[in-house]
């Protein structure tokens, strides 16, 4: 029996996003986040097709490093695998990348750097907005049932695209999104309208239609930035004198009541803000997979122990203010 995603085990409810593996990180420190991931707990790693292509010759990185660490310790059938396709050339945007010869190449290209047959979740990256939403549901259900992808869901679409989809999928018997990997953090960060391809952060209207529909979300940017991290703590406790030295695009009047109401709870817990951060995220009444990155194994068991923080509904809403 298939757990969610299609994978054969349950993924944990922390996940390590791999975007700097093998380029900006070490394969040999990327093999050692890898390692004491899996020590500590966690199963559930995300990549993508176009990770590391804004480096010289570090298009593929990602994807080629797990591929080898996947082989050298024969871990496949115990962690949950996804990646993502769909992307637009970096330097054009606006141009949607959804049809079925793009996912088609982005696909295989995915599965070749990974040495593998099928990835247990395929993210359609980027919405193509153009396109009608029944025409990506069929090509994604015809990439499970040849068997290179067990589910599939959508990264950075808007909610009414989904919705369509999964409305499509009722409709016409293909599997649906299984779930959907937006930005989101207890700091809030503003989607950028002006993008052809924005990135989207979850906002309150997107935390209630997931509360309403129960679709799981996968957040990426889930710490922030390390805006809840120990730089910030030590700058909060000094009055917030100066930016911060962490993130400054998340440094809000919201977010520094958020920074300094996750310090109390530390305080009361005996914990660190970037877990209660996460444990924000993991606290909500849908379920929630929040995904962390980082190149040093400490943070990694850090963020994991994030898992066993229960956060009651008063404390969640106090956090959030």
């Amino acid at each position: 029996m298939r757990s969610l995603f299609g994978a054969q085990v349950e993924p944990s409810r922390v996940c390590l996003g791999t975007g700097s593996f093998g380029s900006e990180i070490s394969k040999k420190d990327s093999f050692a986040v890898l390692d004491a991931f899996i020590e500590a707990g966690g199963n559930f790693l995300d990549t993508a097709h176009i990770y590391a292509a804004w480096i010289t010759d570090g298009w593929g990185a990602s994807e080629r490093t797990i591929g080898e660490w996947l082989r050298v310790n024969g871990m496949r059938d115990q962690v949950v695998l996804g990646t993502k396709g769909g992307h637009p050339p970096l330097d054009k945007m606006g141009l949607g990348r959804c049809s079925r010869a793009c996912l088609e190449q982005d696909l295989n290209e995915s599965l070749d750097r990974l040495g593998l047959d099928s990835v247990d979740v395929y993210w359609l990256h980027r919405d193509d907005p153009g396109r009608p939403v029944g025409e990506i549901m069929e090509t994604m259900a015809s990439f499970v049932q040849d068997g290179r992808v067990r589910s599939y869901g959508a990264s950075n679409w808007r909610l009414e695209r989904i919705e369509a989809a999964n409305e499509y999928a009722a409709a016409h018997g293909v599997p649906a999104f299984v779930a959907s990997q937006p930005g989101w953090a207890l700091a809030d960060r503003e989607t950028d309208k002006s993008s052809a391809s924005p990135m989207m952060y979850l906002d309150e209207t997107m935390r209630q239609w997931h509360l309403r529909t129960r679709l799981p979300v996968v957040a990426y940017s889930s710490q922030a930035g390390g805006y809840f991290g120990r730089e910030n703590v030590l700058w909060a406790k000094s009055g917030f004198a100066g930016p911060p030295p962490k993130r400054k695009e998340y440094d809000t009047p919201l977010n520094r009541q958020r920074l300094s109401r996750a310090i109390t709870l530390t305080e009361e817990k005996g914990v660190t803000a970037n877990q209660i951060a996460l444990a924000y995220l993991l606290s909500q009444p849908f379920v929630v997979f929040p995904i962390v990155g980082t190149g040093r194994p400490e943070h990694v068991r850090e963020s994991l122990a994030a898992v066993d923080i229960q956060l009651t509904d008063e404390e969640c809403a106090f956090l959030r203010g």
